[in-house]
């Protein structure tokens, strides 16, 4: 994928992305992990959590472990089972801004692997 984002439009996203989107904001982790695929894995932190159990755990720890607001900043998608969404946080985590990729790879209606990155 280029680097070339366009502004954040839900509507053209694929429904498990936006999905995961409301649902880690609303701090909803069943739902979350629900929508992770039996063998998914997701990085994040330099930390790898693979299969719905450890997803689960991951996503309930990294949404209380700080206090933050997440503005959907960006989009860009290679193909329908390729996106990347731009996030912007704010809190109280070290540097108290920082701006993410959250990089979806999908697989069969369902997300396959989630990459965070700075």
């Amino acid at each position: 994928m280029n680097d070339t984002f366009t502004a954040y439009d839900p509507a053209t996203l694929p429904a498990p992305v936006v999905a995961y989107l409301d649902a880690h904001d609303e701090n909803r982790y069943a739902d979350v992990a629900a929508l992770f695929a039996p063998g998914a894995t997701v990085l994040d932190d330099g930390k790898t959590y693979e299969g719905i159990e450890a997803i689960r755990a991951w996503s309930e720890k990294s949404s209380t472990e700080y206090t933050y607001t997440s503005t959907r900043i960006g989009q860009q998608a290679a193909d329908d089972g390729h996106v990347v969404v731009r996030v912007r946080l704010d809190g109280n985590f070290p540097g108290g801004t920082v701006i993410l990729r959250y990089r979806f790879a999908l697989d069969a209606g369902l997300i396959g692997d989630l990459a965070i990155e700075v």
